[in-house]
């Protein structure tokens, strides 16, 4: 048998579901609470610091859970709950503060009382809450009644003229006659002869002497309105030809049979050709006010809905100060021009809207399968400027066209458009020269995976990543977009942990960040991590994981290296955040070489106050929290060794536990933490209470790598594992089990100690060391596990082992 040695280079490829022999260097069985670093290795997780109490009891239980940051001293976590009335509570997530929320009239209808199928997305100081159970309608039309009104246009005026107007009202007609002065002289005024005004005078005094009850009859400079409280129909005629009188009730064929003279609010009907899509209405603005001379404006058709119910239509949630918000209707621009045909409603009218966004300077909803977005620039405008043309900056409103039920649910915004996600199907919502307008925008399908509608796809940065889920467990996918015209390429990150990832998770969140995204469900502690880094033309990290939290995880938030969890132990709902770096600027573990950490302890908080319990010689410490039985109880005295006061910096005990009429308390015998005379420890502050945690990283069976890649492994030799030698980065003690084939415990190995030498009372951290760990046996005889479940962090770097191999004689290939 030949002495041999290799070496695995780190422990960043995660969790794989092959069999040991297929799996590549780096590779693991199972890693929990363990977080990949291309710098630092493999290290623990940070832990989880408490942050506040949110309350107890079902109160959150499946809410619909949001994130906001408004800038860097304004971050909240908020959610929406059920119960007798739907509520929002909302905290911030920096000093734990719960915030004031009020409803403006009729605002809290909104909120379902029976789900909280939400969708919620924040735009500056603004949060859009998207009820998708609530079907949008619109507002009634104001009463109208059609052909009311009439207009007498009178064009030339001309001596011994007459007039003649037959007014037919209620089924009687009326026929009133005016003749024109024959000359100048019987004109009523000889010195300027015959005007329009005596003219029109003449005509209404005929019409006024049919004696017409009801009807009302106004006089302009060239026209005569009238208006009658039912259906009159009324015809002219008069002049050479009879074509100097003309007359129209509520519509004309072309606008240059309208005037600049009527009465103000004259509503008409330009149809201008058979086709009723260009035909618009146009209303009369008198400059006084009242009739006379003005212009006509297009406007609203009469009876026609005004817009939008925006007690239907998603609502805001407006940070209005410091902790303080309030949720309002939005005030939706109404619908100022046309009728249902040359200005319809957007699509998602009468259906459920399931998500909103923002692209290319407009709001967008997506409803069915349908895309509709605001004006440009106009986020609450979803109506067109005019029903005569379509202007670039109008609303955009597309369908989806597909043979495969195409219900849109999530969308992505990307440099080369939308991209929109159904449940069977995915699709990019484009335009020519980039430039969304009405005419240039396009819809086509890119690919066609099954996604879950019920959880969000996230961006990554370069890749979008959305999940498919089957009936006992769950995949990932990751989209790379490759250019507007091109398929994107789409793999699938879960192929190497088949079946890994369980079917219950109900939440996705990523972080560009730190290039992870995580996976988690509301019930259940275990969180899903994917990690990965692209170092341009390869990948250097490709990694699957998992943490433990402290509770089941009710949402999860990432903001550049901080992510919040709220979770709930019991019946006891806390916020708690992790800073993704192990060196934070608040560390409260700093050793003498000035190395600064986070404990590795979750719900990990200040001591809410400290007691000597001089009777029974012990110090309670009491949490700011409910106990948590199931969880491991730590303690650890906060200090900077590196400043001098070495007094007690680094204490650690796993205490007992107690609780009184004050709250619970976790117990330090035989020490009295409270005596100033000890040194510079401030009670208050220093004494840090919370749950451990364990470092589990289960190692697969060793194989002798018999090519320059490591990839091929020799599962047919005998292989005799001597030892293993760990390079360790900045860690506290780390520890090994051992399981032996055919048993179900695991045994604690001791590694061989190197001789050397520490700072009494400093913190026990090291930046770099060897471990051996010696083990001589069969490299099919054990499982081995590397474990940590101090306070204090560990940093898993390369592993090299030495054995015993011996290829028996197999003629290799």
């Amino acid at each position: 048998m030949a002495a041999v040695t290799q070496r695995i280079k780190n422990y960043l490829g995660g969790v794989a579901r092959q069999p040991d022999e297929k799996k590549l260097p780096g590779q693991v069985v199972e890693s929990i609470n363990a977080y990949p670093d291309v710098a630092l290795g493999l290290t623990k997780r940070p832990g989880f610091q408490h942050i506040t109490n949110l309350g107890t009891g079902t109160t959150f239980d499946n809410a619909k859970w949001f994130y906001i940051h408004r800038d860097n001293d304004e971050l909240y976590i908020g959610c929406i709950t059920t119960g007798s009335s739907g509520a929002i509570y909302v905290w911030n997530a920096v000093t734990g503060v719960a915030c004031t929320v009020t409803y403006a009239t009729g605002a809290q209808a909104y909120l379902n009382t029976t789900n909280v199928n939400y969708d919620v997305m924040t735009i500056q100081d603004t949060t859009i809450v998207t009820n998708k159970t609530k079907t949008v309608a619109t507002l009634a039309g104001s009463p109208s009644s059609s052909n009311v009104k009439a207009s007498l246009i009178l064009d030339v005026i001309q001596y011994s003229s007459q007039y003649t107007v037959k007014i037919t009202v209620g089924g009687s007609t009326y026929t009133a006659t005016y003749n024109a002065p024959t000359n100048a002289s019987n004109a009523s005024n000889p010195s300027l002869g015959i005007t329009f005004d005596e003219v029109l005078t003449g005509i209404k005094n005929a019409i006024n002497g049919q004696n017409i009850s009801g009807l009302t009859v106004t006089q302009t400079d060239t026209t005569l309105e009238l208006l009658h409280a039912s259906t009159l129909a009324v015809e002219a005629k008069g002049g050479a030809n009879n074509a100097h009188i003309t007359s129209f009730g509520d519509q004309v064929e072309n606008v240059s049979d309208l005037r600049n003279t009527s009465i103000h609010g004259r509503t008409v009907k330009v149809v201008n050709t058979v086709n009723d899509a260009d035909a618009y209405y146009a209303v009369f603005e008198a400059y006084n006010g009242v009739s006379g001379p003005g212009y006509w404006e297009e406007t609203l058709g009469p009876g026609e809905s005004p817009g939008l119910d925006n007690s239907t239509m998603p609502h805001e949630l407006v940070n209005t100060g410091v902790n303080t918000f309030q949720l309002r209707k939005i005030t939706y621009t109404a619908r100022l021009v046309g009728d249902d045909v040359t200005n319809s409603h957007p699509s998602f009218v009468g259906k459920t809207i399931q998500q909103s966004f923002v692209y290319a300077n407009r709001l967008g909803f997506l409803s069915a399968d349908n895309v509709s977005t605001s004006q440009a620039g106009e986020f609450f405008n979803f109506y067109h400027t005019s029903a005569r043309t379509v202007v670039d900056s109008d609303p955009v409103d597309i369908n989806c066209s597909s043979i495969r039920p195409a219900v849109l649910h999530g969308v992505i915004s990307t440099v080369t458009g939308l991209i929109l996600f159904s449940r069977t199907q995915q699709f990019t919502l484009t335009s020519v020269d980039n430039v969304l307008t009405p005419s240039t925008v396009q819809i086509r399908s890119i690919s066609n995976y099954e996604m879950d509608p019920n959880i969000d796809p996230v961006d990554v940065g370069t890749n979008i990543n959305f999940i498919s889920k089957t009936s006992s467990y769950t995949r990932m996918f990751s989209m790379l977009q490759r250019g507007q015209l091109e398929t994107p390429q789409v793999l699938e990150q879960t192929k190497v942990i088949n079946e890994y990832i369980p079917s219950s998770v109900d939440s996705l969140v990523a972080s560009a960040q730190n290039q992870f995204v995580c996976l988690s469900s509301q019930a259940s502690r275990r969180m899903y991590f994917y990690s990965f880094y692209n170092a341009g033309d390869k990948n250097l990290l490709e990694s699957w994981y998992s943490w433990e939290a402290p509770g089941n995880v009710l949402t999860v938030a990432t903001d550049q290296d901080l992510m919040f969890v709220v979770t709930k132990q019991g019946t006891q709902i806390t916020l708690s955040k992790a800073v993704i770096t192990q060196s934070p600027d608040d560390a409260i573990i700093v050793n003498s070489d000035g190395s600064r950490v986070n404990p590795c302890v979750d719900l990990y908080a200040s001591a809410s106050s400290v007691v000597f319990d001089s009777a029974n010689n012990r110090t309670k410490c009491y949490l700011p929290y409910n106990n948590v039985s199931a969880l491991t109880p730590i303690l650890l005295i906060k200090g900077s060794t590196a400043s001098g006061s070495f007094v007690e910096s680094g204490f650690t005990i796993t205490p007992e536990r107690g609780t009184d009429g004050t709250g619970d308390f976790f117990i330090v015998p035989n020490k009295n933490l409270t005596n100033s005379g000890e040194g510079a420890l401030n009670v208050a502050s220093d004494v840090i209470v919370g749950y451990k945690y364990n470092f589990e990283v289960t190692l697969p069976d060793t194989f002798y790598r018999v090519d320059n890649d490591m990839k091929l492994s020799d599962y047919t030799a005998r292989l005799t594992i001597a030892r293993y030698k760990f390079s360790l980065g900045l860690s506290g003690v780390m520890s090994f089990k051992i399981n032996s084939k055919g048993r179900s415990e695991w045994t604690n190995v001791e590694p061989v100690a190197d001789a050397n030498y520490y700072l009494a009372n400093d913190i026990p951290l090291v930046e770099e060391r060897i471990v051996t760990l010696p083990i001589h046996q069969s490299n099919l005889n054990f499982t081995l596990k590397l474990y940590n479940d101090s306070p204090f962090p560990v940093s898993v770097g390369s592993m090299s082992w030495e054995g015993q191999y011996s290829p028996r004689f197999y003629r290799r290939q």
